[in-house]
């Protein structure tokens, strides 16, 4: 079977010389093109950054500690019954220490860890996430690409980190 679009491309008047096949519209279209995707990255990132500033969101965590109490019953017959008392207990002291210290954490970590469409969400693991994310960051920050072992010898890979903690880029040994 022929292709129709072969024979269009074949045709000399469509070819400058020696180059490939041009069409009508075909540089505008590319510029075109080009910036609507650059403005739908642009945008996607600015939505993205903006949504973790808003602020903690809001779980139900009734709900959460009744999915996790049904959970934990399922896999284990000795379960107290307090389990769903204590799950709430911690949910919202975990909820207390975010909104206490939730200026102090970075976008990065923010966007990482704060997830409310996740399966199993929880002002406790997000908690978690958010401290573990923040001392990496620090402990990135403080060793920087100087870090050396015990005898002395630079580790290898380099790691270079950014202001925020982002990796920026890895140099293998």
């Amino acid at each position: 079977m022929k292709c129709p679009l072969r024979k269009l491309l074949l045709r000399s008047d469509r070819r400058p010389e020696g180059g490939t096949p041009k069409f009508e519209g075909d540089e505008t279209m590319f510029t075109t093109t080009k910036i609507a995707l650059s403005v739908a990255v642009i945008l996607g990132a600015a939505s993205a950054a903006l949504a973790q500033d808003r602020g903690l969101p809001i779980l139900d965590i009734q709900k959460v500690c009744r999915q996790d109490d049904r959970a934990v019953r399922s896999l284990f017959s000795d379960v107290s019954q307090d389990y769903f008392n204590n799950c709430m207990d911690d949910e919202h002291k975990a909820r207390e220490q975010l909104l206490k210290d939730w200026a102090t954490f970075s976008t990065l970590a923010k966007g990482g860890c704060v997830r409310p469409k996740e399966y199993l969400v929880g002002y406790v693991e997000w908690l978690t996430c958010l401290e573990i994310t923040r001392d990496v960051i620090k402990m990135r920050k403080d060793n920087g690409s100087e870090a050396s072992n015990v005898d002395g010898r630079r580790r290898c890979p380099i790691v270079q980190v950014g202001e925020d903690g982002a990796i920026k880029s890895v140099v293998a040994c």
